[in-house]
C-alpha cells in the first residue's frame, strides 16, 4: 500500500541565485523549483553531496540571466514541504494579515515553467495547496491560473 504524499512527508530540490538590490545592498535570493513534492524515502539520494554539486553545477552553465545585479553566487537547497509551502498566514498569524494563504517565500510553488524545472512527484498535491492561497485565487478569478 502507497502513503499518500502530504506536505509533511516530502521534500522540494530548488536551485537559488543571489542578487543585490542597487537601492539598499541588501542582498536577495531568487528560487527556481527543479523537483517537487519528493516522497522521503528519497531524501539520502537527492541530498548527497555529488549529486547537489552537479545539479548546481548543470544550472549554473545554463542558467539564462540577463539581470546585472547577479552576485554569482548559487545553491541548490532541499526544503521541507513545510517550509516550501509555508504561507504568511502560518508566518505571522492569520490574523495579524488576514488569513492571507499567499506563499511566504516564491520558490516557484505556482508554475511548472520556470527554468530548470524537472518534475512533480505529487501534482494533486500541489493543486490542493495551490488552490488554498489566496494569489491563486486572485488569478483564477482574473481567468489567469495557468497551471
Amino acid at each position: 500500500m502507497t502513503k499518500e504524499l502530504t506536505k509533511n512527508n516530502t521534500f522540494n530540490l530548488v536551485y537559488k541565485r543571489e542578487y543585490q538590490d542597487s537601492e539598499d545592498y541588501d542582498f536577495f535570493p531568487i528560487y527556481y523549483t527543479i523537483f517537487r513534492n519528493i516522497p522521503i524515502k528519497f531524501l539520502n539520494k537527492f541530498n548527497s553531496d555529488v549529486f547537489k554539486r552537479k545539479v548546481k553545477s548543470f544550472c549554473d552553465n545554463n542558467f539564462n540571466d540577463t539581470a546585472t545585479n547577479a552576485t554569482g553566487h548559487s545553491e541548490v537547497e532541499i526544503l521541507t514541504g513545510d517550509e516550501y509551502y509555508r504561507t504568511y498566514a502560518d508566518e505571522f498569524g492569520a490574523d495579524i494579515v488576514d488569513n492571507d494563504n499567499s506563499y511566504f517565500n516564491d520558490y516557484g510553488q505556482l508554475w511548472n515553467t520556470r527554468q530548470f524545472f524537472k518534475y512533480d512527484f505529487a501534482p494533486k498535491l500541489t493543486k490542493s495547496l495551490d488552490a488554498q492561497t489566496y494569489k491563486n485565487k486572485l488569478m483564477r478569478e482574473k481567468g489567469l491560473y495557468a497551471n
